[in-house]
């Protein structure tokens, strides 16, 4: 079910608004950024994101990905995240949000919320990775 959430960082400086469907699953990374980062998150559409806090609260970092960009806290360093300009697989646009910073997160609900595994470190983004526990 599609509902909308409010989030932030951990200093408050970053705060946003989102519509997510917990039901339609998480997904975990194991690049080398996501996998160091720890980084669950939920895919939205663009349109169902909305950054509710001034841009220059936000620094950004990309790496060897040129169409992810990985904002976060410059006071608190807290990566809420994660812009993709490339469709990668979906046809759109998107913000992957890191579902630790959703404000009020019914942990139950994210724990059986189905995953799915990625492997970007092998740029295979269709298949999950050999190995996910660590992720």
């Amino acid at each position: 079910m599609l509902r909308t959430y409010l989030g932030s960082c951990h200093c408050q400086s970053v705060k946003f608004e989102a519509r997510i469907d917990f039901d339609a699953g998480t997904s975990k990374c194991n690049c080398s950024y996501c996998s160091k980062l720890r980084f669950w998150h939920v895919q939205v559409r663009r349109e169902d994101f909305r950054l509710l806090s001034d841009e220059a609260a936000l620094s950004e970092y990309q790496g060897n990905n040129a169409v992810a960009h990985h904002p976060f806290c410059k006071r608190c360093g807290v990566h809420v995240f994660d812009r993709i300009d490339m469709p990668n697989g979906t046809g759109y646009p998107y913000i992957n949000v890191n579902i630790m910073c959703v404000d009020e997160l019914d942990l139950d609900m994210a724990l059986n919320a189905p995953v799915t595994y990625r492997d970007g470190l092998r740029n295979d983004w269709g298949n999950p990775p050999a190995e996910t526990r660590h992720l």
